[in-house]
């Protein structure tokens, strides 16, 4: 009896290792090799870590390779999802070499932009530095010594097309007003000190000085763009617009007296130009505080400020 149960046990291992027959007959060799290794990948291996003196084991787990291979894919994929991620929607990106982002382009014009700015400010503050050290230091501006390139408010008329009658007549109106101002230079002009003072304008003295209330000058009434002469021979070592006072423009003259002209609508003078008594500097504006055209006038001698009526008849 147990014969016979050998010998079935016998034909029924060889049965299972006999080799499928392939459709000529002959058995298919690809087609084992292929269930073979299956096979191997889908047998249960059992990984053990242990003591290497007590050989203890710690921990184990059955895994096979094909669940290996799984595992690995899996993680490899959420791995690139997360790469993917923090790509596009995180500053990372701007570290690839080549990424071209819109908004990092955007501010590096800006920045340069910004940095061409001031490196135009901070040569003209070096200018104006230069030519107000050489007017203390009492030597002469020449003309070509300042950088005309440097924009600077454009004179209202300055490019008015004008006929020829038209020239003429004005031509004959400056030559009238030179004369009479001339005139009233001779008869209205107080010195300090030997240095002559021009009216620079003519009006009503809207406020008077008045340093104890914090108003260093006289306010002049006039028309709107009425020309501002220079009160006196001298040297322009301010001329620009200032938030408070609109344009601005501040001339150094001979014996340490300095006249500033403020709240003018535009100006016809800048750094370094040299002027003479009455000759035009700007146009009449308007401050915000005061809706009447005014000029507000500072006349400043040894480095303190004097009221403008005591040396000038207004």
């Amino acid at each position: 009896m147990a014969f016979e149960k050998l010998k079935n046990f016998t034909k029924g291992v060889a049965t299972r290792l006999r080799p499928l027959p392939s459709t000529d007959g002959n058995p298919s060799k690809p087609q084992s090799r292929m269930r073979l290794l299956l096979a191997k990948m889908r047998t249960k291996q059992r990984l053990v870590v242990m003591d290497a003196e007590t050989y203890r084991e710690h921990w184990s787990f059955r895994l096979s390779a094909q669940n290996l291979f799984v595992g690995i894919g899996i993680v490899c994929i959420v791995l690139m999802i997360l790469t993917f991620l923090l790509i596009a929607f995180t500053p990372l990106h701007n570290l690839i070499p080549g990424y071209t982002n819109g908004e990092v382009i955007d501010q590096t014009y800006h920045n340069v932009a910004m940095l061409d700015s001031l490196e135009t400010k901070l040569q003209l503050q070096e200018e104006k530095m230069a030519v107000l050290s050489a007017i203390v230091s009492g030597q002469e501006i020449a003309k070509g010594d300042t950088n005309d390139s440097i924009s600077r408010p454009k004179a209202m008329g300055e490019n008015d097309s004008r006929c020829e009658a038209d020239s003429l007549l004005r031509i004959d109106m400056a030559q009238k007003r030179s004369a009479k101002g001339k005139q009233l230079a001779s008869t209205n002009e107080h010195h300090s000190g030997g240095q002559l003072f021009f009216p620079p304008i003519k009006g009503k003295i809207l406020l008077a000085y008045n340093p104890k209330e914090g108003h260093l000058g006289t306010d002049i009434s006039g028309n709107m763009n009425e020309i501002i002469k220079s009160a006196a021979n001298g040297t322009v070592f301010y001329a620009g617009f200032t938030a408070d006072d609109g344009y601005v423009i501040a001339i150094q003259h001979p014996g340490n007296i300095i006249s500033v002209y403020k709240h003018n609508s535009a100006l016809l003078k800048h750094d370094g130009d040299m002027v003479k008594a009455g000759e035009p500097i700007a146009y009449l504006g308007r401050s915000s505080t005061i809706a009447t055209p005014h000029l507000h006038f500072e006349l400043w001698i040894n480095g303190k400020t004097v009221d403008p009526l005591s040396y000038i008849s207004l």
